[in-house]
């Protein structure tokens, strides 16, 4: 899960709705929305529903509403692309992320499809165009701010994308998305840990206790990153999750003798790798 969730959590915002008298908290359930952009209902198609903690709605509406002035299919690209002042979104079919602004969302499984029409979380779109959102019940009501999602240039350290996307493709660039945002995951904890240098080019290069990244001593950390792996990055830096708290990782074959596997509890398992937390002690 993301750390840093900018998503407003909108079945706990009772109480900032207007509605909130109407509707009590209790019918905050799974199951269609109505939505509202300044008091005005939008139009879904009647698409838009809250499923499994989160809301989705479709791409098109939701977008203009909030500002956008173009929502374009890419075939080329296979996505839809939306433009709005300060603001370019792309949504790809067959990827588990989407972009805005040169900076990733996490969408696990990737975005569906009903009736020809895009379905996306709510969160991605509030978190792009930097609106608000209060709900309540079933319905819930959008303010636009006019103040879009800072560009990637401005929010990513380069040097720290550099790195983590390098060793991302060269720990796990076979790997899918899940397992390799979890490498990047790896990396950015041990940052945080007193045992550990404080940079992500400092963690990749630390040998004080042997080699910690085999790729950047063997020379294959210098192989230019997947557009997947660079996502991967970007999706870890961004604040997202696929293992919590890990800040080992091994091959499969290699976790059954490896330190990890002796003195850490497994966080996960993804693919063909064994992630692990903090030494127990």
């Amino acid at each position: 899960m993301r750390k840093t969730m900018l998503a407003l959590t909108l079945a706990l915002a009772v109480s900032t709705c207007a509605r909130a008298s109407v509707v009590p908290p209790a019918a905050v359930v799974d199951g269609q929305v109505t939505v509202t952009v300044n008091g005005a209902r939008i139009d879904t198609y009647g698409l838009a529903r809250r499923q499994g903690g989160e809301v989705v709605v479709p791409l098109r509406p939701v977008s203009q509403a909030l500002g956008a002035t173009s929502v374009m299919w890419e075939p080329e690209a296979d996505c839809v692309k939306v433009t709005a002042p300060d603001l370019e979104l792309w949504v790809p079919f067959y990827k588990e992320y989407a972009e805005a602004n040169g900076r990733c969302w996490y969408i696990p499984g990737g975005v569906d499809t009903v009736n020809d029409r895009t379905l996306v979380p709510l969160d991605f779109l509030l978190w792009a165009f930097g609106a608000k959102a209060a709900s309540s019940g079933q319905y819930v009501e959008l303010t636009p701010t006019g103040k879009p999602l800072a560009a990637a240039g401005s929010f990513y350290d380069s040097d720290d994308l550099y790195w983590l996307s390098h060793i991302i493709y060269a720990e796990a660039g076979n790997q899918p998305l899940v397992g390799q945002i979890a490498v990047g995951n790896v990396v950015i904890n041990r940052t945080y840990d007193d045992e550990f240098p404080g940079t992500i080019k400092a963690v990749i290069f630390d040998r004080r206790y042997g080699v910690q990244f085999t790729p950047a001593y063997s020379g294959s950390i210098d192989m230019s990153p997947s557009s997947d792996s660079v996502a991967a990055a970007k999706l870890a830096l961004e604040g997202f999750e696929t293992v919590d708290g890990a800040l080992y990782f091994a091959s499969r074959r290699a976790a059954q003798h490896c330190w990890a596997s002796r003195h850490c509890p497994v966080v996960a398992e993804i693919a063909d790798h064994v992630f692990f937390g903090d030494e127990i002690t």
